[in-house]
């Protein structure tokens, strides 16, 4: 497969152009751009600059069980778990015998998060129109949980944006959200690292650094 973008910086910048008709050319502090952190940070950083709009970060952490190479579940910050009936079903297991993983990737959700922002409350984003960038949409039950956790932050739009998304994906979420701006649509893409020719992983620090640069701040919504 060729590598379609250089790094996730510059897939940032040829999805910003994409995003714009679905956000306007005035955003006047009504458009939120969040990354999935963290590697959505700096494709996300790219867009939020194009849209002179504040940037702020989402986490969703993904639940594991031991000797099972496919997540079980997701969880994003004060939401209950999305789990994969499929998945439990075949290993046996309730959610409620997952309640060890939960616990622990929750309390590693609240870490990343507090990290990021160094100190600062997440921004309301109520009224606003919301931008969620992924660097590559590939796991549904991350994308799921995502979305899920910001309808409930009750946004007047979601857009959700990403340099690639997986066609069979893609159709499930654009019943969820108000927009999908995808630059490329696979019919199979189980990873986004393929795709890129530089794709390294985000580290705690580079993300808390791209949040203090463009961060968030006051909004008008």
């Amino acid at each position: 497969m060729p590598v379609r973008f250089l790094d996730r910086s510059t897939a940032g910048h040829q999805l910003a152009q994409a995003v714009l008709p679905f956000v306007g050319e005035r955003t006047d502090g009504r458009v939120i751009v969040l990354g999935l952190a963290p590697g959505g940070l700096p494709v996300a950083a790219e867009i939020a600059e194009a849209l002179d709009a504040p940037l702020d970060a989402t986490v969703v952490r993904q639940l594991n069980v031991p000797g099972y190479d496919r997540p079980v579940g997701a969880i994003a910050d004060g939401d209950p778990p999305l789990f994969d009936r499929e998945s439990l079903k075949v290993l046996g297991v309730t959610p409620d015998e997952v309640g060890q993983c939960v616990q622990r990737e929750r309390a590693e959700v609240h870490r990343r998060e507090a990290l990021y922002r160094d100190g600062r409350p997440p921004m309301r984003l109520r009224g606003c129109t919301v931008v969620l960038v992924s660097d590559g949409l590939t796991d549904a039950l991350t994308a799921h949980t995502a979305v899920r956790a910001l309808l409930g932050d009750h946004p007047d739009r979601l857009v959700l944006a990403a340099p690639l998304c997986d066609a069979r994906l893609a159709d499930e979420l654009r019943r969820e959200v108000d927009a999908l701006v995808c630059l490329h649509l696979p019919r199979y893409a189980h990873a986004a690292g393929p795709w890129y020719g530089e794709f390294h992983e985000v580290t705690d620090r580079e993300a808390a650094v791209l949040l203090r640069r463009q961060g968030p701040r006051t909004s008008a919504c």
